[in-house]
């Protein structure tokens, strides 16, 4: 090779795919690698002096007159020698890659090649001396763009491939399926009036963003409905079923060690997302998903809401009303700390098995007793839960988002805490309380009264609802709760219409759950009269078969249903579940909106 004669070059030319540019490099030799310099998969051959990778889509292209050739990085249908200026045809199958819609194009090629680094190699040359090796431009390559290959590739696939769609759920964007591809079991989620495809391509783009081989579902690729023309997102399928049924149905059996193997999982999962400064925003037992029957392993799904944590341009909420952040409900942005607060809400279910606030409607008189400064509602803490993991879970449902921990701080908790379960005398103590409590039947969801028929458990909007907090008397009893997918702007928009002075006197709190009052030491002081006071209290009255538990300092309040005096009437009221109690994730702007205009509202007892 006589590099003076010609040497590297680079450069653009015009994708054929997309109406963007792509980067050219010119080697003055004939290249006879058999493995692609991006991704290392092999290399098919198109003719004898071309050649592809149909994973990365980086195409070699030699001159056989003049034994030169031309890599490109990315769709084209033509080529010129830089030396004689032959133009070579280009053909290769792209229809893996080819939807008809250039920004999803865009999006798939992306996942296939670092597309961030192209102005380096089309500006090769200009950061190279021409003293230099000619052949390191193949360890350029390697440096440069083979770190996309941790990363999941995805592909566009035909609509006619999808087998057996059998629904299986449904939330507040879209429905989800069970389907068969290629003989593989796989979930199939169609986004809701996606033609518009800023959402889909929101979620798609995230799980790419936060992917990782282990804790994080994943996806195969997109497809389109040929007749309503809503996309599709093709997934792992979790046969495995979500975190609450699989606690709903198996919790006897759930040792503290399984329980804190759990956790390790979804913590990793969620240190994922917030190392690519992602926010999950919708984190609740539903989108916690086992691949297998077994549940030995766990992964975190549907990452349709999640954004970088410096978005604050989407002012929508959705959510499920008792994992969403008091802060949300007063106006404030998602943030990696609302996130914490939620998984703090799945620590406690993996303790008890129960959903948080499943006896309650799920309506304005639940948010404002989530926010009330003095006693916010918490749900309890069960009898056989170590103090370490109690103060964590204290820490996670802080009023205040600065006083919760970060993820990092949560799994290596989790960690430490499974090495040393086996031997810890504090976790032997804990798997014995628990055996004890289950056989006398005081544990486990199959003991207490049945879920609120309005009790929703599904994300839906919930902007309605923040809206309303003002508007409705806050007086007024709880009657309903609704766990399913439905707005949440209409409750928020209520609460900044309440009279900020106004005075609650009187309040039933009908509940299977103890009150959990997160509490500051100062707040402790200034209220310890009227934590006395209310025992005995005829006016406001607590029934409930969980136990209040107060988070404070250095002191937790456990109080029995013995102490609360319950007539027979009124425990027999706990045993159905509240009419409209809501589980599934809402948009919650409207409630959100009007909380914030009422911030400084004086809840009195």
């Amino acid at each position: 090779m006589c590099s003076d004669c010609y040497y590297i070059s680079s450069g653009w030319i015009k994708s054929t795919l997309f109406e963007k540019l792509i980067p050219i490099l010119y080697l003055p030799w004939w290249d006879t690698s058999n493995k692609s310099s991006v991704c290392s998969h092999n290399l098919k051959f198109i003719t004898d002096n071309q050649k592809w990778c149909p994973y990365c889509f980086i195409i070699y292209s030699g001159c056989r007159y003049c034994l030169t050739t031309n890599i490109i990085f990315g769709i084209t249908d033509q080529t010129q020698c830089k030396k004689c200026e032959r133009v070579s045809t280009i053909d290769i199958d792209i229809t893996n890659i080819s939807s008809g819609n250039h920004n999803i194009d865009e999006f798939l090629v992306s996942t296939r090649t670092n597309i961030d680094n192209h102005n380096k190699i089309a500006n090769y040359m200009n950061n190279t001396n021409k003293n230099f090796d000619p052949l390191n431009v193949y360890n350029f390559i390697d440096h440069e763009l083979k770190n996309i290959s941790s990363k999941r590739i995805m592909e566009w696939i035909p609509y006619s491939r999808i087998k057996n769609l059998e629904k299986i759920a449904e939330g507040g964007f879209g429905i989800i399926y069970k389907a068969t591809w290629f003989k593989t079991d796989v979930a199939v989620k169609r986004f809701l009036q996606s033609r518009d495809i800023s959402n889909f391509l929101n979620e798609v783009k995230s799980l790419h963003r936060c992917y990782d081989t282990i804790f994080i579902v994943k996806y195969y690729g997109i497809t389109q409905d040929p007749e309503i023309k809503d996309y599709m997102l093709i997934m792992e399928y979790a046969g495995g079923g979500d975190l609450h049924n699989y606690l709903r149905k198996n919790f006897i059996d759930i040792k503290w060690t399984t329980k804190l193997t759990i956790l390790c999982q979804i913590s990793d999962g969620l240190k994922t997302i917030h190392n690519e400064n992602f926010i999950h925003r919708d984190f609740h037992s539903g989108n916690i998903l086992s691949l297998k029957n077994d549940h030995k392993k766990w992964v975190i799904g549907d990452l349709g809401l999640s954004q970088p944590a410096n978005n604050s341009s989407n002012n929508e909420i959705y959510g499920v009303i008792p994992y969403v952040a008091p802060e949300i409900f007063k106006g404030g942005a998602f943030s990696k700390e609302s996130d914490i607060y939620s998984l703090g809400m799945i620590m406690w279910e993996l303790t008890s098995g129960r959903k948080p606030f499943f006896n309650v409607e799920h309506d304005i008189n639940l948010i404002y007793q989530i926010i009330d400064e003095k006693r916010p509602k918490r749900p309890i803490i069960t009898n056989d839960t170590p103090e370490c993991y109690s103060n964590l879970i204290k820490r996670c449902l802080d009023s205040d988002p600065s006083k919760r921990p970060s993820i990092t701080e949560i799994k290596e908790a989790a960690d430490d805490w499974y090495k040393k379960c086996r031997k810890s005398a504090i976790f032997r103590k804990a798997e014995e309380t628990r055996t004890e409590l289950i056989r006398s039947k005081q544990l486990g969801p199959e003991f207490v009264e049945k879920q609120h028929p309005s009790a929703i458990y599904t994300s839906r909007p919930l902007n309605s609802f923040i809206s309303q907090p003002s508007s409705v008397n806050s007086s007024s009893p709880i009657s309903k709760q609704d766990y399913t997918s439905k707005p949440l702007n209409s409750f928020i928009s209520q609460a900044s219409s309440v009279n900020s002075s106004s005075t609650i006197s009187k309040r039933v709190y009908v509940s299977e759950e103890y009150e959990f009052d997160i509490q500051s030491s100062k707040i402790e002081t200034e209220d310890s009269n009227y934590l006395k006071s209310s025992k005995s209290s005829t006016n406001s009255q607590y029934i409930s078969t969980e136990l209040d538990f107060d988070i404070e300092t250095n002191t937790q309040r456990l109080t029995t249903l013995d102490e609360m005096n319950m007539s027979s009437a009124d425990q027999n009221s706990l045993n159905t579940q509240h009419s409209n109690a809501v589980y599934t994730s809402r948009p919650l702007s409207v409630l959100i909106s009007n909380v914030k205009n009422n911030s400084e509202l004086n809840i009195k007892s």
